[in-house]
């Protein structure tokens, strides 16, 4: 096996979407996608830290409608069901009979959701920090948000994560980037993370507005989750890795549990991927050998 220069391109899909991809590591060797969290969220290069390069061939995207893909933000035809379809076209675009996929929060979901139609594609599946959007959780995902949202848009009581999701659509700049900064607010609260005075404020531009109304839109369609999806099932070559500080998480482990036999692998963490207790865990999961 040689090593690669990165490469890069767009993928063009068959509805108008153009899917920025990276491939990294060694041609020949595992083909592993690596699926971003959100949704709304990106593939950054700090994702690398999760693979031996040596051993892999890694493949990311940027979802439809996220981070480089373009459209940017476009919510026409953007759902679970056709980002789930995007995985295998890319799989074939690149052709590979056979790829392991590594999917983070969000990306955990679609991972879950590529097993259910494409079982027979897969090598292994990694899920870390997981995300499982039954409507128990969502509902209490976004309580727990509407109670860190300081007020209503318009100043009443009411659902405000819709408020929020009206103004990043509607709103002018200045509204949508006070919007975007109370929104991140409220989700830092959520997560117990702190930041230093002023980061929001350098932080929120027009992409992070994008990214946090594209991520509003699934939430609001509640990720598209179905009747059907409760009768999912996991492979035996699926394991699980998560932070037993991550409440939503736990309470994802917790239903898929009630319903099959998982592996799964819990650390004293939290939702955060590369805490580093969490990433020697995932490059760990990775370099295990495939059941048969």
């Amino acid at each position: 096996m040689s090593s690669t220069a990165l490469t890069r391109g767009y993928y063009p899909t068959c509805d108008g979407h153009q899917l920025y991809w990276e491939r990294h590591g060694t041609a020949g060797a595992e083909p592993v996608f690596f699926l971003h969290g959100g949704p709304g969220g990106r593939s950054h290069r700090h994702h690398l830290e999760f693979f031996d390069l040596r051993r892999f061939d890694v493949i990311f995207f940027d979802q439809r409608g996220c981070g480089r893909s373009m459209p940017q933000n476009d919510l026409c035809g953007n759902t679970t069901g056709l980002s789930v379809e995007d995985i295998d076209a890319l799989r074939q675009h690149f052709g590979f009979a056979k790829i392991s996929l590594l999917g983070v929060s969000w990306g955990s979901w679609l991972a879950i959701q590529y097993q259910q139609r494409y079982r027979e594609a897969l090598l292994k599946t990694t899920l870390v920090s997981v995300f499982v959007p039954f409507p128990a959780n969502v509902s209490a995902y976004e309580q727990s948000l509407n109670d860190g949202l300081s007020t209503a848009a318009d100043g009443s009581a009411g659902n405000r994560v819709r408020d929020i999701y009206q103004i990043l659509s509607e709103g002018c700049p200045l509204q949508q980037r006070h919007a975007a900064i109370q929104w991140l607010e409220a989700l830092l609260q959520h997560t117990g993370q702190s930041i230093r005075p002023g980061f929001l404020e350098d932080f929120v531009d027009e992409e992070a507005i994008r990214a946090i109304r594209l991520e509003l839109h699934y939430h609001l369609h509640r990720y598209y989750f179905t009747p059907a999806d409760e009768g999912l099932t996991l492979d035996d070559n699926t394991l699980l890795i998560q932070g037993i500080r991550d409440v939503f998480g736990m309470s994802s482990v917790r239903w898929l549990r009630q319903r099959m036999s998982i592996r799964c692998r819990l650390l004293h963490a939290g939702h955060n991927a590369f805490d580093p207790a969490t990433l020697k865990a995932v490059r760990q999961a990775l370099m295990r050998d495939i059941e048969h």
